[in-house]
């Protein structure tokens, strides 16, 4: 048994205050062959595996990091012995995996992690992390596959379900992943986007943000809305735009047969940017106790500012927008308004869906909300706000792009 209470997942999903369990190596073998009908163990090279068909199994048990980690961290250890064993057996034609078993009262979920890159490390001995919330995907969807921030892929499968994975592999089941997938295809490019271009083509096609300052975005909204509409998917996603009375005013609603599933949020963000700040708290509470999940969908963008650049491109875009008409809130037009902030281009590199549910809304506020105090002193409206060291907690899917040289 462990000694430190840290996150556990239930039957149904539910997120559980409690020590690990320490498995034996005989429970753990039972586990993995209860799970895979005509599965066997043998020894290769004087180490126990399991094999099932033509794959061999190694297997650890998952746990949690210990002190000071936060509780949703969580690993496998991988031994110099299991990367030796990969490579000869992959030689002879045999598939390996590195499997965590993850046990705790009568919830059992096998992740099967990429060796790819683990083999490629030279410690005698390293880890493989898995988080709280890949356990709850896993348990709630029955198969859940993500890479996480270092590039290593995982995917957190159900016991019912493992069988099934290993012999006919992972595909995507999420059709509102997919439809995210297919426009971040093409508006993933490594294009440079000019501000005032931007600015211009959202106005062409008569978008209500065409003059917010923070237009990047606005573009990305106005893109995506954009593509849902040509692409017929617009019973999957909607950009919302024209908020209805006892609505959540969120961007996204992520629908199943025209019925609402979840609300989302979809913003740009700098890669430099360490955390996601998110929205009013009570109310994102008050959605997530509704609907059950949270999608924040971050588009992460490379950034020039026009300020570094003699403002040029800052007072092209203010004469433009007054020669169509704009009027600003000053009654004195100034062609360098918003001059320290405004985003003369900007390349976007990557995208990150990061879901807030049950077992991990705990992590979403931490010591964001310590002090959160207006200027004056009053209080002021907590927000959520993730943490970019937390995000593999949060992350159930991300696609970045290899980007040309700074133009």
């Amino acid at each position: 048994m462990g000694s430190e209470i840290v996150d556990q997942i239930g039957r149904g999903g539910a997120l559980i205050p409690d020590v690990d369990v320490t498995l034996s190596p005989a429970r753990k073998r039972e586990l993995v062959l209860d799970a895979l009908p005509g599965a066997w163990s043998e020894s290769l090279g004087g180490r126990s595996v399991i094999r099932f068909r033509d794959q061999v199994l190694l297997t650890a048990q998952v746990t949690h990091l210990g002190r000071p980690w936060q509780v949703f961290k969580k690993r496998i250890q991988i031994p110099r012995h299991w990367v030796d064993i990969e490579r000869r057996e992959r030689a002879d034609g045999l598939t390996v995996r590195f499997v965590g078993i993850y046990h705790y009262d009568g919830t059992t979920i096998f992740v099967d992690f990429d060796p790819t890159t683990y083999v490629k490390r030279k410690a005698n001995n390293s880890a493989a992390h898995v988080s709280t919330n890949d356990l709850f995907q896993a348990q709630t969807l029955g198969q859940f596959s993500r890479e996480d921030k270092n590039g290593n892929r995982l995917t957190s499968v159900r016991a019912d379900q493992f069988a099934t994975y290993l012999l006919e592999g992972y595909e995507e089941k999420n059709p509102h992943i997919e439809a995210l997938d297919r426009f971040s295809e093409v508006f993933l490019d490594g294009a440079r986007v000019e501000g005032l271009a931007a600015v211009q083509e959202m106005h062409a096609g008569r978008w209500p943000d065409r003059f917010q300052n923070e237009w990047a975005g606005f573009y990305v909204e106005f893109r995506l809305s954009q593509y849902l509409a040509d692409h017929g998917l617009t019973d999957l996603v909607v950009v919302q735009k024209e908020k209805r009375r006892g609505e959540f005013d969120y961007d996204l609603r992520f629908l199943r047969g025209g019925v609402l599933e979840h609300y989302g949020d979809l913003k740009a963000s700098s890669i430099a940017v360490k955390d996601s700040p998110g929205n009013d708290a009570a109310d994102f509470f008050r959605c997530l106790a509704e609907t059950g999940r949270f999608w924040y969908v971050i588009y992460e963008h490379e950034t020039w500012h026009g300020r570094d650049r003699g403002d040029v491109s800052t007072i092209a875009w203010n004469e433009w927008r007054r020669s169509v008409g704009h009027v600003g809130r000053s009654k004195e037009y100034d062609p360098l308004s918003y001059a320290g902030r405004f985003k003369e281009a900007v390349r976007f590199v990557s995208v990150k869906v990061l879901e807030v549910n049950g077992a991990n809304v705990a992590s979403v506020l931490g010591d964001f909300q310590e002090g959160f105090k207006q200027p004056d002193g009053s209080s002021r409206k907590g927000k959520v706000m993730i943490r970019k060291k937390d995000i593999d907690n949060f992350l159930i899917y991300t696609k970045s792009i290899q980007t040309p040289p700074e133009a």
